[in-house]
Formats: structure tokens, sequence, C-alpha cells
């Protein structure tokens, strides 16, 4: 069976495709272009080199806004916003903002160098290159507004278990729920009475819903509710394992990247 990327799998975020990239790309290749450009657009309009300018740059724009949504999908992934602000917002901004600088500054070497102009001779560096980090710092408060607008709408499950369909989900808790899983790419819930329960959504969405101090994603398949376990057992510095209370009975290992921010989490969840 074929694997699925890890920018596919459960709990992946979709940011529009297309849509957003290729206006974005022509805007901001517009707005470069025209930046040091003393004409009006009468002039510049009519002017060929503004066309062959405007694609290349376009498509140069291209390539940084699709890195740009690349990383911001593996920060999704590994360091999802509703889990710690705090752990996101420092990686976005290096992974989003400064890390794209540099091919930013590849390719436009490489563009000066094809009309034979040597980048240093340029203001790109005084006058272009803040500019493009502008526009990046808007891409990526974009991909966080577009992030915020889809956890706004999926802040609840549409059914919290799917298998009680004679009570209300009013009436539902999320205490009900002992863990939250992957199996086979599907998503599954444990109830307290270790009933198997399908969820409904994946886990990186589930874990912005779910109340944080009771709540933990403890490897990237796994979510567990501190209620239910039973002990934590520190076998290292670097790993650490957790057995799930009766009727689960469950032994898992928390993941090595997860590890010292469980053991904080736990220490927290008992003050």
């Amino acid at each position: 069976m074929k694997k699925s990327p890890w920018f596919k799998a459960a709990g992946a975020v979709k940011y529009p495709n297309y849509v957003i990239k290729l206006p974005f790309a022509f805007l901001s290749s517009h707005l470069l272009i025209v930046y040091e450009d003393k004409h009006t657009y009468a002039v510049i309009f009519t002017n060929p080199y503004y066309y062959s300018a405007l694609l290349i740059n376009a498509v140069m724009a291209y390539v940084l806004i699709s890195l740009v949504f690349r990383i911001t999908s593996f920060l999704d992934y590994y360091y999802p916003w509703g889990r710690s602000y705090k752990i996101r917002m420092p990686r976005q901004l290096v992974g989003g903002v400064l890390f794209p600088i540099l091919p930013a500054i590849i390719l436009a070497t490489i563009y000066f160098a094809f009309y034979e102009i040597n980048i240093l001779n340029t203001v790109y560096f005084s006058r272009y290159l803040q500019q493009i980090v502008l526009m990046l710092i808007i891409l990526n408060a974009y991909l966080f507004y577009h992030w915020h607008i889809l956890n706004k709408q999926k802040s609840v499950p549409k059914a919290l278990l799917e298998d009680y369909t004679n009570e209300s989900i009013s009436q539902k808790t999320f205490a009900e729920i002992a863990c939250v899983f992957i199996e086979d790419k599907n998503c599954f819930a444990y109830n307290l009475q270790g009933e198997k329960i399908i969820w409904n959504d994946t886990l990186i969405k589930s874990i912005n819903y779910l109340p944080r101090g009771q709540f933990y994603m403890i490897k990237r398949s796994f979510i567990v509710n501190r209620e239910v376990i039973k002990k934590v057992s520190i076998i290292n510095s670097r790993k650490t394992k957790i057995i799930l209370k009766s009727p689960l009975n469950l032994e898992m290992d928390v993941s090595q990247r997860e590890n010292a921010d469980f053991k904080k989490w736990m220490l927290r969840s008992f003050n």
C-alpha cells in the first residue's frame, strides 16, 4: 500500500492552492516592479519589458509562496497552533519568514545574472529585500488567519460520540473520551467504558478544541485524556511510558519530541 506523504496525512490543514498562490504571486511581482519605477502606469503598461519581468518575477514569487505553504504544512503537522502558540510562533517566523529569504536571494541573483547584472550593484538588498520580507509576513499572517477560520468552524465536532444516537450532543462532555487515535489512516476514540467509536475529526483539529489541561497528544497518532492515565514510567531522559486505566489497559510510549513537554503538562495537571 502506498504511504501518504506527511503533508497529506491525518490532521494536515488544507490551505487554498492556486486560488491564493497565483494572485499573490502576480500582485507581489507587480508591486516589486513598480516600486522603484517613477513612470506613470500608462507608460509602464505599454512597455513590453514590464510583462516579461512580471512573468519571471511571478514565477519566482510562486516558488517562494509554495515553499512557505509547504513549511507551514510541516509545522501544522508537528507543532499545531492549537497545542501551543508559544512553541509554534517562533518556528513559524523562522520557517515562514526568515528561511525563504535565502532562496529569494538565490533566485534574484540568477535573475540579475540573466541580464548580466551583479546583484551587489543593484538596490536589491537596500530596497527590495525589505519589501519581500514584508510580503512574507503578510503571507504568513494570511495563513494563520486561514487556520483560525478553519479552527473556528471546526470548534465543535459534528458528533462527539457517533454511537450514542439516543442522546443529544449537548448532554455529552469531552470528559467521556479516554483517547483519540489513528488506526489504518482513520480516526477513532475509546470512551471511558472501553468502547471503540468512530471519531469525526482529525487529531490536529481535535487537539485544537479538546481542553488543553485535560488532553495531550503524546504522539502524532494518539491523544490521551489525563484522567485515564494510571501510571507514568520515566525510562530515561528521552523515553517515557504511560499505562492507561482499566478497561483500556493500554501501554503507550510518549514520542521523544513530546517527552519533555508531556512531563511538564503532567506536573501542571497535578498542581
